[in-house]
């Protein structure tokens, strides 16, 4: 295994460790300073995307780990107002059989033409043949205003792959 790709697996799986308890139950109510934070209860996410669109599917490698590279496009909504559109690349190295590492790289871009790049990490999971994905995003700079809100920005995601399962992103502050 590579220096970058051992790093990489390492890191992923240690802020994994750290969110799965609160990204797989989205009902969870963590607790800071007394106050009910409930920020991954769907109705607070500041995106919802309505199902992804395949189009292209690749393999890239099969050893030392079978490695794939899937190219999504997805209508969403950000903040509640805003349409844009979520073009996704996603490189997945499958270290089992129902658990996979995503690396993955993309732009939402509004309908005026106003777009905000970010990467991520996530790791993916199958469960009754669906894979879900939890991870984390971090966008870049944009100029435009109706996406400053992701200015810099870290966000949780939780997604399900499908052409009709929502994505959801969390605005951590």
């Amino acid at each position: 295994m590579s220096k970058y790709l051992s790093i990489t697996v390492t890191s992923i799986l240690i802020a994994s460790l750290l969110l799965f308890p609160h990204i797989n139950n989205i009902q969870a109510t963590p607790v800071r300073n007394g106050t009910d934070l409930n920020f991954l209860n769907v109705s607070n996410a500041i995106y919802e995307g309505n199902g992804e669109k395949l189009l292209s599917n690749k393999n890239i490698s099969m050893l030392p780990y079978f490695v794939t590279e899937q190219v999504y496009i997805e209508n969403g909504l950000l903040n509640g107002e805003v349409n844009v559109t979520n073009t996704q690349t996603y490189l997945n190295t499958h270290v089992s059989d129902d658990i996979l590492v995503g690396k993955g790289n993309g732009t939402i871009e509004t309908m005026d033409g106003q777009s905000i790049t970010w990467i991520s990490s996530d790791i993916g999971r199958q469960v009754d043949n669906k894979w879900i994905f939890s991870g984390i995003t971090l966008f870049n700079n944009t100029q435009g205003d109706s996406l400053s809100l992701l200015n810099n920005s870290i966000v949780l995601t939780k997604s399900q792959s499908g052409p009709i399962l929502a994505d959801h992103m969390w605005l951590l502050e």
